[in-house]
């Protein structure tokens, strides 16, 4: 029988060949298991980054497994260990991206509470989003625009920009009279669209911030939104 003799910080242990595997698998799965889980989320981060990255050069269409592994720097082998096939990643990444708009968005109108401060917090934070994230929403109007969008199973009411965050904020204020009875889907439509166009024209220099506010398309969704005075 051989025998071998662990060391560790708190005690030593001896023990035979038989029991070296079991020994060293109770004093050190957990570690072990915590390092490698850690490994494979900053991986996932990593293929899922470098989709995002490869859909606003190549366009959605033109995404394969190969070009993910190359821009990723990883074997195509690789991919498939995190994500089921090229539909799966795609998948994942739409959802992650708008997940995460929604969740910033979300946090934005908790911060008020009046049903019409909510709407332009709203509308400011979407703005704000689209200054600082312009990629992920460009990513994101890349599946919003494709036909592939139905073809990665996702659900027909998270196939746009459309929160439950605002449309309850409007259902609400319709409610108690602060909103006129406009259609919600719509009115978040029309919100959306004008803030995000007044962000590209903004980011093209278009238009200047600074002579025409934000301020100002913020009256102007007054006008169709809020009841007319007394």
């Amino acid at each position: 029988m051989v025998a071998f003799l662990f060391y560790y910080p708190d005690k030593m242990i001896a023990t035979n060949a038989k029991l070296v595997l079991t020994t060293f698998d109770q004093y050190r799965r957990f570690a072990y298991t915590a390092d490698m889980r850690k490994k494979d989320e900053k991986k996932a981060e990593q293929i899922i980054a470098s989709v995002t990255e490869l859909i606003l050069e190549v366009g959605l269409s033109g995404v394969t497994i190969a070009k993910i592994a190359q821009a990723a720097d990883l074997y195509p082998s690789t991919i498939y260990i995190y994500f089921k096939d090229k539909e799966d990643l795609l998948r994942q990444v739409f959802r992650q991206q708008r997940r995460q708009l929604q969740q910033y968005l979300g946090e934005k109108l908790a911060l008020v509470s009046a049903p019409n401060q909510q709407v332009q917090i709203y509308m400011r934070a979407l703005f704000q989003f689209a200054q600082d994230q312009p990629r992920q929403l460009a990513t994101l109007n890349q599946f919003l625009s494709s036909p592939l969008l139905d073809q990665l199973a996702i659900p027909t009411a998270e196939q746009n920009l459309i929160f439950p965050e605002l449309k309850t904020v409007l259902q609400q204020g319709q409610a108690a009279g602060a909103f006129r009875p406009v259609p919600v889907t719509l009115a978040i439509a029309l919100i959306n669209s004008d803030v995000l166009q007044y962000a590209q024209a903004v980011q093209q220099h278009l238009v200047d911030p600074v002579v025409t506010p934000l301020d100002q398309l913020l009256a102007l969704t007054a006008t169709w939104l809020l009841p007319p005075k007394n």
